[in-house]
């Protein structure tokens, strides 16, 4: 029975100890990374290249451009970019602008109608002649990924947001039939517009330096793309101004610098 006791008491005495020991004892994971050895390929490295780029579903004018873009990558997950576009296509009409077209009167002797005449309302539309945005990207999925069991690729997926600058230019801003009236009953609309910029983007790497980067872009402003009387008030001017979505979708070779991605602990 005192043998017993005895254990029993040692037991209390030496159980604080033995939890304390346990309790001190770091595990050789703690702090550890949760993926080892991991390829960072964007982390502190800088990315530039040209591409191409394309309007979609504009009113009169659609735009192929091309598309330069330089960024930053203060890490893995976040980086600071520049993209810019500039028209190669100011001619290149829409179909709904080719119907329109051959909808009009052409002949400027017909008595007068409430339509314009077609080389008036053609000359008003204006088109997107340079865009220049800014664009914070967050990544929140990056990975590898397999293609036919045999080819294997990095890639990034992100979501961009910033802003920046659009500029729209027309044929013939005031045909001579728009000025006829003080203030004019048609003008296009010319400017260089402040513009939200917000979409999706993803690299596909090719190799540790260079990426192929799809991007696509709600640029968000103000305009009139017809240069007419929108608002009903007989008179063409700022009030005319719609706030529109604009999209572009641009495809780029990037290349990554420095040479040599980092690799994780």
């Amino acid at each position: 029975m005192r043998k017993l006791i005895a254990l029993f008491v040692g037991a209390i005495v030496c159980l604080p100890t033995v939890a304390r020991a346990e309790k001190e004892r770091k595990s050789p994971l703690t702090d550890a990374p949760v993926i080892r050895r991991r390829l960072e390929l964007r982390d502190k490295r800088f990315e530039f290249g040209v591409g191409a780029g394309v309007t979609i579903g504009q009113d009169f004018y659609n735009a192929l451009m091309i598309m330069p873009k330089l960024a930053f990558h203060f890490n893995d997950w976040i980086s600071l970019a520049g993209v810019g576009g500039f028209n190669v296509t100011p001619g290149w009409k829409s179909s709904f602008n080719s119907d329109i077209g051959g909808a009009l009167p052409t002949d400027h002797n017909t008595p007068s109608i409430k339509s314009p005449y077609a080389d008036d309302a053609v000359a008003t539309m204006n088109h997107l002649g340079y865009v220049v945005v800014g664009q914070v990207e967050f990544i929140p999925l990056s990975g590898k990924i397999a293609l036919l069991s045999s080819l294997f690729s990095y890639f990034d997926l992100y979501i961009l947001a910033g802003g920046g600058i659009v500029n729209l230019a027309a044929k013939d801003p005031m045909p001579a039939t728009c000025s006829v009236s003080d203030p004019p009953r048609c003008k296009a609309y010319t400017a260089t517009e402040l513009t939200i910029n917000a979409g999706v983007g993803a690299h596909a790497f090719v190799s540790r330096w260079a990426a192929i980067n799809l991007e696509l872009h709600d640029l968000v402003y103000k305009n009139n793309a017809s240069g007419r009387d929108v608002n009903g008030d007989k008179v063409t001017s700022t009030a005319d101004l719609e706030w529109t979505n604009n999209w572009v979708f641009n495809l780029n070779v990037q290349f990554f610098l420095p040479y040599k991605a980092k690799i994780s602990r």
